[in-house]
């Protein structure tokens, strides 16, 4: 790499590491601060936009941490993608920096944040300027006063995620997801003033009303929520432990776990934002009067009008809910659309995860081999097995292979259940939060343990005598 752009790279703006390491509370304060910001920028309403606007992909929001129409329309879109994008680039050895040494680390999280400017840049133009956010009046005004609010916004969340890296628990990216998924969990639950009013006043307000059946379909999203969180935290906690020793050291040995959910929700992400982004472009080009993904109609729906797709690759990426099959069933019937588009929802979601976990076992370096070679750098071998490369990649392969695949799979089928059954969020909410809570326990255990362990006591009710 050119020594000039390396210099440039290495000197991009950036949040300051801590000096020494810091305690639970300082990291908890600065977490919270992070939130409360993330929060506010997501209420506050973009200048510009036509008050008529409509939400159309509401998937995107939770995919993205995004809240459409406000500061944060794009949410952590354009940073994940360009992270995406450069982690592949490294993997598949098209951009090789040695990530190991302080210099390549720098270089590469420099590129990455380079990447992320232009994303920044790049996705908001194509949001603003191709209508998806339509401006309030004619003309390029309101189009490019959008622009640079979003511009502006993307770079103060980049770097609101990089002082959660630093300064915080865990990763800010998972937090905003984490924060934007939970603020729709509590509106969708329990918010008793907007229409539509939460799940619990709908159940409420039925009783009351005297008109029980009206709290069918609220009682079963409450239900099905509650039942597929306990699946996705069953499912989390499934693992194979492969016993592992230190040929230099007798008698001392670990279980190195492999999860079922062993590449967590990347392969997930990336089929949902495939399917979204088809319905997508869909929409755009059947603006533009070419409908070869499919064709939409205007509907009103409890949140205002909404464009529907009605026929094509995107009504097929478009199934029904069961209260939408139930009130096709008593009055026009269910129809055929509505079936196959529920069976090939589910068959693409399966499979698009279950080779999107493969692939990305491979690019982001969990595939058996790299991980054979890194413990076998750390002096670990398996007992009772030849310390050979080759014989140890074969055993891996044997657990590593089938749950990444069984895994990613599983993810496909607990989102499209979720999207059947309409629970309080997007069945990948449900997922996200349930791995994104693993991910933050485990850092809490790992940085601050002996501050977390007493805090984790009381939690489940263990005292110290």
């Amino acid at each position: 790499m050119n020594e000039k752009l390396k210099k440039f790279i290495s000197n991009l703006p950036a949040v300051t590491v801590p000096e020494k390491k810091l305690d639970l509370k300082t990291k908890l304060e600065w977490t919270f601060v992070i939130v409360v910001l993330f929060i506010v920028m997501s209420f506050v309403p973009l200048f510009g936009i036509s008050k008529s606007y409509s939400l159309n992909f509401e998937i995107l929001q939770v995919l993205i941490a995004s809240h459409f129409g406000s500061l944060l329309s794009l949410g952590i879109g354009p940073i994940v993608s360009a992270s995406i994008i450069i982690q592949m680039l490294q993997g598949t050895k098209i951009i090789n920096i040695d990530t190991a040494t302080k210099e390549g680390r720098i270089t590469f999280q420099g590129i990455q944040k380079l990447a992320a400017f232009a994303f920044i840049a790049i996705e908001n133009g194509v949001y603003v300027f191709s209508g998806a956010l339509t401006p309030a009046g004619p003309g390029m005004f309101f189009p490019i006063v959008m622009f640079l609010q979003l511009f502006v916004a993307g770079i103060i969340l980049l770097f609101m995620d990089e002082v959660v890296s630093k300064w915080g628990i865990g990763s800010g990216i998972s937090l905003f997801i984490l924060a934007g998924i939970s603020l729709q969990l509590i509106n969708t639950a329990f918010n008793p003033f907007i229409t539509p009013i939460g799940a619990i006043p709908s159940i409420i307000d039925a009783f009351i009303a005297g008109i029980p059946l009206n709290a069918l379909f609220p009682i079963i999203t409450v239900i099905s929520t509650v039942a597929l969180f306990a699946v996705a935290i069953w499912l989390q906690s499934i693992k194979v432990e492969l016993p592992l020793s230190f040929g230099r050291l007798r008698g001392y040995s670990i279980r190195w776990p492999v999860s079922l959910f062993y590449t967590s929700i990347i392969p997930i992400v990336l089929i949902v934002s495939m399917t979204a982004g088809v319905q997508f472009l869909g929409l755009t080009l059947s603006h533009a009067g070419i409908n070869i993904l499919g064709t939409f109609t205007t509907e009103s729906t409890a949140f205002g009008t909404q464009e529907v797709a009605t026929g094509g690759l995107a009504a097929y990426l478009s199934p029904p809910t069961i209260q939408q099959l139930y009130t096709s069933a008593v009055t026009t019937g269910i129809t055929a659309l509505e079936i196959e588009s529920m069976v090939i929802y589910t068959v693409i979601l399966v499979i698009g995860a279950a080779a999107f976990s493969y692939v990305w076992m491979y690019l982001g370096g969990q595939d058996p081999r790299s991980v054979v070679k890194q413990l076998m750098e750390s002096g670990l071998s398996m007992p009772g097995f030849r310390r050979d490369e080759r014989v140890l990649v074969d055993i891996f392969k044997r657990y590593i292979i089938p749950l990444a695949i069984l895994g990613g799979a599983l993810t496909g089928l607990v989102a499209a259940l979720a999207a059947f059954l309409n629970t309080l969020t997007e069945g990948i909410g449900i997922l996200l939060i349930v791995m994104i809570i693993y991910q933050f326990y485990f850092s809490l255990q790992q940085d601050n343990g002996d501050e977390f362990k007493p805090i984790k006591d009381k939690l489940v009710g263990n005292t110290m005598e």
